[in-house]
């Protein structure tokens, strides 16, 4: 699913998004001076309403972005009535709040009511060429020992660190269990937790668990750094493969891995054992339903521990 799939499905179907708002489409790609805004409504009462999409987790960039849209189309248009509107598939809490103080709504589409909105109004999802020409068999990284590390969304920006090229050089994770299990060379899983939880991304633990700091490029993802300040416990991995789209909870609990361990013990710890048939199944499900849409050889120093 691309961030084009989510701005097309909401500007030619907004009452599935937005029902009872009477939302006429204006334009996609509005142009304000220098910018343009993914869509422009304008809704029952005549008010023009910007609405702008991100795909996973709500950057830190995107209410500014925004705001410079509303200052653009005002003082083109003076005496309209503008309002605001955020999209992304994961808004944390804070955020929400933040933004909803200053006048700016927060509507949090999550990957399952897209695809359930896709499935309703048989829109077909674009396919780049990029995804065009991945491999059928993707080949998966071989190890007896498999963990998943999980993450929270309100906690650290995972999402977007997991894209920012000055973190994908290698990233950290605070290592809670297993201390003397886990090796260099083992194999990792992130899992987000929330209404969006489920596996996003595989990696390569290249460090076995030590001491650590993290580095000026991954401290701006987080949200609240509150008891992660200075050194901490874990692990270094680099970044194999972006699940996209994750493999959410839902889908893992009804195939068979029901008594996957993080499902049983969620607040158990920040890194959870994976069994060889689990893992096993793990692979069938990003096989036939995500589809990995980058891979980085190289580790990235960044911490996106324990989240």
């Amino acid at each position: 699913m691309l961030e084009k799939d989510i701005e097309n499905l909401i500007a030619k179907h907004p009452d599935e998004f937005f029902p009872n708002s009477g939302f006429k489409l204006i334009g996609q790609q509005y142009k304000f001076g220098r910018c343009s805004a993914d869509i422009v409504f304008q809704d029952k009462f005549n008010r023009k309403i910007i609405v702008e999409v991100k795909r996973g987790i709500l950057s830190r960039d995107a209410s500014g972005q925004v705001l410079e849209y509303y200052g653009l189309l005002k003082s083109e248009n003076p005496d309209d009535f503008v309002e605001l509107v955020l999209c992304a598939n994961i808004i944390p809490n804070e955020k929400k709040k933040f933004l909803e103080t200053i006048g700016i709504e927060c509507k949090e589409l999550g990957y399952s009511l897209i695809n359930q909105i896709a499935n309703k109004v048989n829109y077909e999802f674009i396919r780049s060429e990029e995804t065009e020409n991945i491999k059928i068999n993707i080949e998966f990284p071989v190890s007896d020992n498999i963990w998943i590390f999980q993450g929270k969304p309100e906690i650290y920006d995972i999402y977007n660190a997991l894209k920012d090229e000055e973190v994908i050089k290698g990233f950290h994770w605070k290592v809670s269990r297993y201390k003397n299990a886990i090796s260099e060379g083992n194999i990792g899983l992130i899992w987000l937790s929330g209404k969006e939880a489920g596996i996003y991304a595989i990696t390569e633990i290249i460090t076995n668990p030590g001491y650590y700091f993290e580095t000026e490029a991954e401290k701006k993802y987080w949200i609240d750094i509150t008891g992660n300040e200075g050194e901490q416990y874990g692990v270094k991995m680099k970044l194999l493969q972006l699940i996209e789209p994750p493999i959410l909870k839902d889908l893992i609990k009804t195939n068979g891995l029901k008594n996957l361990s993080i499902l049983r013990q969620p607040f158990a710890g920040t890194n959870f054992k994976v069994t060889i048939d689990e893992w096993n199944r793990i692979k069938e499900l990003i096989k036939n339903n995500g589809t990995p849409t980058a891979s980085y050889p190289v580790g990235f120093n960044g911490s996106l521990k324990g989240k």
